[in-house]
């Protein structure tokens, strides 16, 4: 096992001005699955390990994460040759959504490369890319994609972020943690939810 963590923190969008578009910010844990020299691997949180090593680490793995990859470890062996998927493991988080919202526990946001020093390059946010990083060009069907929520012309202000946030809990009648917000692939988050509790969005580049 590699004691690693691969994906970049997420800064928080300072509400300045331009293009952008918007999905949904799950409350999950961040993990990545990547191939690297014809090998599965994982990336949890600050640990990165092979497929072949899952009994190994089964006592510090997401809950459900073990089963799931019982299941379906073969279908992403077809991950391409240095392609990574990152997203959302959904179940470790304060906030609880339903199954009829959410029927699957990984939720992707980016699709990247990795290196021989197992970092991540070419990151990429757009989802009509995704399936590429497949041999068979399609994500399966255990595979989510992070909710869209928007596309605007202009990078939001704050207060139009909050108005936007507003309709959308409407829409879809449940707690939403916030938004990620892609400006020519320049990732920033606008957070409304902490620890489970609604809260107004503020600059903090530690989250």
């Amino acid at each position: 096992m590699i004691k690693k963590e691969i994906y970049p923190k997420t800064e928080r969008i300072k509400c300045k001005g331009e293009k952008v578009y918007i999905t949904e910010k799950l409350d999950g844990s961040n993990i990545c699955f990547f191939k690297k020299d014809n090998t599965l691997y994982i990336a949890q949180r600050k640990n990165i390990f092979p497929i072949d090593e899952l009994e190994s680490v089964k006592t510090i793995l997401y809950k459900g994460l073990y089963e799931w990859l019982s299941v379906n470890g073969d279908a992403l062996d077809n991950i391409h040759e240095g392609s990574v998927l990152c997203g959302e493991w959904l179940g470790m988080g304060k906030l609880k959504y339903t199954i009829d919202e959410f029927d699957k526990k990984f939720y992707m946001f980016a699709k990247a490369n990795i290196d021989k020093d197992f970092n991540l390059y070419n990151i990429i946010y757009d989802h009509s890319l995704f399936n590429y990083t497949f041999n068979y060009e399609k994500l399966p069907n255990f595979i989510g994609i992070v909710p869209e929520v928007v596309e605007l012309n202009v990078l939001p202000t704050k207060d139009h972020l909050d108005s936007i946030y507003e309709k959308y809990l409407k829409k879809v009648n449940r707690n939403v943690e916030g938004f990620v917000i892609n400006y020519k692939n320049i990732i920033q988050k606008y957070v409304r939810m902490k620890n489970g509790k609604l809260q107004e969005h503020f600059d903090r580049s530690e989250d």
